[in-house]
């Protein structure tokens, strides 16, 4: 029920802030984490800031959301070019309808001619996948490849929300990085030390 959806996207954020530590164990693709809301000002990029911000500090790609396939293409082909551990497509408005971005976020290796040469180069994909949007649609190859992090303040003005443990919650997060890399970390040794049982989702 709605407790157990609740429970998923609480394990969906988890996850993406143990990514980063675990992605080398991890030898195949990993999916795009869509974190979305209902209204702007809900704080999506700040949660993928504090998820990302132990493991990876500045470490994170930030991507804007292209046209058409021609333009996803030679996006893709900067952010990783720049070698990042995260690339985040922020703020994306239109539908998410691209088989570019689609294979690329289940493509070990991309291959993409270099703008202006004849050439071509082939970079490795082992970068965390974070989407931003607003109540966002996208195509079925795309939702195949995503896991869910909805955030609904459920008020009309969710900026204007006060009272939080944190109100500074990238300071904090940055203020505090030693604690939750050891956390982290903890909770990864544990899963090593119990055989790394997989989860019951299909695989990418």
């Amino acid at each position: 029920g709605v407790q157990g959806a609740r429970g998923n996207l609480q394990r969906h954020a988890v996850a993406l802030l143990l990514l980063p530590f675990a992605r080398d164990m991890i030898p195949g693709p990993t999916p795009n984490h869509l974190i979305e809301a209902p209204l702007a000002g809900s704080g999506k990029g700040l949660l993928a800031d504090a998820l990302l911000t132990p493991a990876l500090g500045k470490g994170v790609t930030l991507m804007a959301e292209a046209r058409d396939d021609d333009e996803w293409r030679k996006r893709i082909t900067s952010a990783l070019r720049e070698a990042k551990a995260a690339i985040m497509i922020d703020n994306v408005a239109r539908p998410l309808e691209s088989g570019v971005l689609a294979a690329a976020i289940t493509a070990p290796i991309w291959t993409d001619r270099i703008l202006g040469y004849s050439e071509t180069i082939s970079l490795p994909v082992r970068c965390a996948w974070v989407t931003t949007a607003n109540n966002p649609t996208m195509s079925t190859e795309i939702a195949r490849r995503c896991v869910r992090i909805r955030l609904d303040p459920k008020v009309d003005q969710p900026w204007m929300r006060e009272g939080f443990n944190h109100p500074d919650l990238r300071a904090w997060a940055s203020d505090n990085r030693g604690p939750l890399i050891g956390a982290a970390l903890t909770l990864i040794r544990s899963w090593i030390a119990a055989g790394r049982p997989r989860a019951q989702i299909k695989p990418l």
